[in-house]
This record gives C-alpha cells, structure tokens and sequence, in this order.
C-alpha cells in the first residue's frame, strides 16, 4: 500500500472535486491517508461539504484510514466516532467536541430551560368551547400543560379556564 502525505491526499482530492462541478449533498469521496492530523482532515470535510466548522481547543489526534468511493458526511461520522468525538449544529455552523462535553452542555440546556419555565410568570386563557363539552375536553388539555398549568371547566359559559406560562 502506497502512503500519501494527507496535504498531498487533500490537494488532489480538493482538486478533482472541483473540476466535478458544484458538489452535490451526496458527494462521494474516497480517503486514503496515515497519521493525517484531525483538524487538517476536518478542514478537509469543510471544504469538500462547504460547511463551516468550529472545533474545540482539546480536540487533537491523529487519524489514520482508508475509504472509498462514501459520502463525506459518513467519512466524517466515522472519524469522529473513532476519536469519541461528536457534532452539533447551530445555524449553518458545525461545532465539534468531545461527546461527554456535547451531552454535558445538552444537559445544561435543558436544565436552563426548566429553570426559565418554571419562573415564567403564568397567564390564563378562557377558552370558549362549541360542539363539544368543555368537561370532556378538560383532561385531554391537562395533559399538555406544564406541571404549574392547571385546567377549570365553567360549565354556564361552556368555556375552559387554562392557567400556565407561555410556551
């Protein structure tokens, strides 16, 4: 097996790429390099997918890996999964980490917006109902609310009574 310097590998694949013409989705790539420095081959799938990418600072390694003829977001995928890395996508950026630092900041997330809900002040609707009892509908809407809404039926006006915070 011939061994080809990574920049040498990613000039003629960059190369061919675009004498290909304007790259499809589902652009194919074949990859054939040893010890290529992670954030130069992520460089690589940068220009080859037209994405933007930000890679953490502790984000480091070699990769060494022969493929043919797959889709450059497959390519990346597997390379990223060998080093325990992952992706997460904002916009038309591509960010990429360790995948314990993307679950813990996923976490975070959530954990933040619980906090933001639950201080939300809670408004209330009155919701007129026709064709239909209200007393019936009340469980069905119970079920969507949060854990501070709660549902009350006006049985004279027919009409339900919804309090919780805004969405």
């Amino acid at each position: 097996m011939m061994h080809v310097r990574p920049l040498a590998v990613a000039t003629l694949l960059l190369c061919s790429a675009a004498l290909a013409g304007p790259r499809a989705p589902e652009q194919r790539i074949s990859l054939d390099v040893k010890g290529a420095d992670l954030h130069d081959l992520i460089r690589l799938f940068s220009q080859v997918g037209r994405v933007n990418f930000i890679v953490d600072d502790d984000v480091a390694g070699k990769v060494t890996l022969s493929l043919r003829n797959v889709r450059w977001q497959d390519a990346l995928e597997a390379v990223l999964g060998s080093r325990g890395l992952g992706m997460e996508k904002k916009g038309s950026i591509v960010r990429v980490a360790h995948l314990r630092r993307l679950s813990d900041e996923a976490a975070e997330r959530v954990r933040l917006q619980k906090l933001k809900r639950d201080a939300a002040p809670l408004v209330t609707h009155v919701i007129p109902v026709n064709y239909a009892r209200a007393s019936d509908l009340a469980p069905q809407v119970k079920a969507t609310l949060s854990e501070r809404g709660t549902v009350s039926v006006d049985e004279r006006t027919n009409s339900l009574i919804v309090r919780d915070a805004e969405p």
